[in-house]
């Protein structure tokens, strides 16, 4: 059993005051409240009388309640006597009023600073918040709508979008290194770590970059033919059904057509890899002439639709397109004669067996004249291409090519729009009627001897990856052609690949064949061929008409030939109705 000993009143007065940590100094009662508390009680509180003791308070308080006057009810703090017997509590009653304004005031500055310190809390919050909303969501929409609207106003302009975004990637990456190379190893380390830990990336970003490769891939599909579908579909924002068969529009245009020769050959020798073939014959041509502000528009097997649109600019400038048209096609037949990559199939035996000393070679045409541009095919399938009698026109002249031996065939149309400076490098070989055109063609030929063209094997010096760069450096040789201090027959004059390819070429020749020409349009076409018996490459004594025996002692100058078997068809007699032109039977 626990027993507790019994303790006196004494005993416990001791225990629970006597202890100094228990109890707390009692300051003593000043005079002046002692003089207050034995004067007069002038307030009165409800049903209670008293009077102010606080020192600080005035004395003199006007009859009233200051409590009520002067204190808030959370200013003041009311405390009753608890040791009162009942007895006493029935005769008199005490309330004790403390006023409490410094401690409400310290209350009321902790609550403000409570307050402040949540509002700041909050506001970061709501700033860290916003901030993660616009970079993660926001900006990105901005810019995906952004995007959208460039490339609605400039399909085109879609191209140059992923240029820009691959740029800015670009940039970045260079930050990074930038700012790890300012660091100490061990933290180049950690943050090469962190950085091969492959992240998903965000869906806005994924979206962003879709929005760029569509675009890309709309442009790069269509081409410029295609902008105007492109873009009449991205303005009807207000359904998502797509309507391709739009109305074509009329355009005045450089129309040019190209073909790979032996093609057949070479399809059935290389067999899959004739893609890979038909690529890089294709990457050269693109790019020459687009280098010379043209827009490739169709690619048909081994031939390509090339176009320059003229609609829309000045004479002056429809003259310099003339011009860079005729110098992107010898810019081609250079590159393909100079390509390391094309010269490869020279030594290959399946192509050798088939066709001795072979090489790529193209063929020709170009012409001038209106066409409709818009989309061809149906709702399952469409291209967008060119329709005209005139792109039938590039496309027999481009035929015509095998028939005369030469690389490229023009018609007068297209000279005439060209400088007088470039027209002076072609040549007039014959006057044709061709199927597709009202009235007769004159065909001129430029002369290039492309076996003098060496294929470059040397090794460039520094080649250029970054694909940003790259355009930026073909925009800037575009930009320079195009200015006006550019002038197309000072390149072609100066340039070192075309005049070795012009070289072999003497200015006897081109006046012999220019005076036999004038006599086989005239009708004299005896005159015509013995003067065409002449026209040999470089001068020679032995040029005399009986030492012309039999077709081996023709020269070996493609028009001359065309033409002298021409004549030879009627034992060189021109018909009674010759009406200085013939039909081209090979297209």
């Amino acid at each position: 059993e626990l027993t507790v000993p019994a303790l006196s009143v004494e005993e416990v007065w001791n225990f629970r005051y006597a202890n100094p940590s228990w109890t707390s100094e009692v300051k003593k009662v000043s005079s002046e409240a002692k003089t207050r508390l034995t004067g007069p009680w002038t307030e009165v509180c409800d049903s209670f009388v008293g009077v102010v003791v606080q020192p600080e308070a005035r004395a003199d308080t006007p009859k009233g309640c200051s409590i009520t006057k002067e204190l808030r009810c959370s200013e003041v703090e009311y405390i009753t006597a608890l040791s009162n017997t009942e007895e006493d509590m029935d005769k008199l009653s005490f309330v004790f009023a403390f006023d409490q304004r410094g401690e409400t005031k310290l209350e009321a500055g902790l609550s403000m600073l409570q307050t402040v310190f949540i509002c700041f809390c909050v506001g970061l919050g709501a700033m860290s918040f916003s901030k993660d909303a616009n970079e993660l969501l926001l900006h990105p929409i901005e810019r995906m709508i952004e995007k959208m609207e460039t490339i609605k106003d400039n399909p085109l302009e879609a191209m140059r979008l992923g240029d820009l975004e691959y740029r800015r990637e670009e940039v970045e990456q260079a930050r990074f290194k930038e700012k790890l190379n300012q660091m100490s190893r061990p933290w180049q380390v950690y943050y090469k770590y962190r950085q091969k830990k492959v992240k998903e990336p965000m869906e806005t970003v994924m979206l962003e970059k879709t929005i760029i490769k569509l675009g890309g891939l709309l442009a790069l599909g269509f081409g410029e033919a295609g902008a105007e579908i492109i873009g009449q579909n991205m303005k009807g924002g207000a359904t998502a059904g797509i309507n391709a068969m739009v109305p074509g529009s009329r355009v005045e245009a450089i129309i040019g057509f190209c073909n790979i020769r032996n093609f057949g050959e070479a399809t059935e020798v290389l067999k899959e890899k004739v893609m890979l073939f038909v690529n890089q014959v294709g990457e050269i041509v693109h790019g020459c002439v687009d280098d010379c502000h043209g827009a490739p528009n169709k690619n048909i097997g081994e031939a390509f639709l090339l176009v320059w649109r003229l609609s829309g600019k000045t004479q002056e400038k429809q003259t310099k397109l003339a011009d860079m048209a005729l110098m992107s096609y010898i810019k081609i037949i250079a590159e393909i004669n100079k390509s390391k990559t094309l010269a490869v199939y020279r030594n290959h035996p399946g192509l050798l067996q088939r066709l001795p000393k072979f090489r790529v070679e193209m063929g020709f045409g170009l012409h001038c004249g209106w066409a409709i541009e818009g989309a061809i095919g149906s709702e399952f399938k469409i291209d967008a291409s060119y329709l005209s009698p005139n792109v039938n026109v590039a496309a027999r002249l481009e035929a015509a090519t095998s028939q005369f031996k030469v690389w490229v065939l023009i018609s007068h149309f297209m000279l005439n729009m060209c400088s007088q400076q470039v027209a002076l490098n072609c040549r007039l070989i014959d006057h044709v009627t061709v199927k597709g055109s009202r009235l007769p063609v004159r065909l001129y030929t430029i002369d290039l001897d492309c076996e003098k063209i060496e294929v470059e094997y040397r090794k460039v010096p520094m080649v250029i990856r970054n694909r940003f760069k790259i355009r930026q450096l073909r925009e800037l040789r575009k930009a320079e052609k195009w200015q006006e201090d550019f002038r197309v027959w000072e390149y072609l004059n100066t340039n070192v690949d075309i005049q070795l390819m012009r070289k072999r070429y003497s200015e006897e020749f081109f006046q012999r064949f220019a005076m036999a020409y004038r006599n086989y349009e005239a009708g004299e076409w005896m005159a015509a061929r013995d003067m065409f018996f002449t026209c040999h490459y470089q001068p020679r004594s032995d040029v005399g008409r009986s030492l012309i025996r039999s077709e081996a002692d023709w020269p070996v100058d493609g028009p001359t030939v065309t033409l002298l078997k021409f004549m030879a068809q009627t034992n060189f007699l021109p018909p009674p109705d010759w009406p200085g032109h013939r039909v081209l039977t090979d297209k």
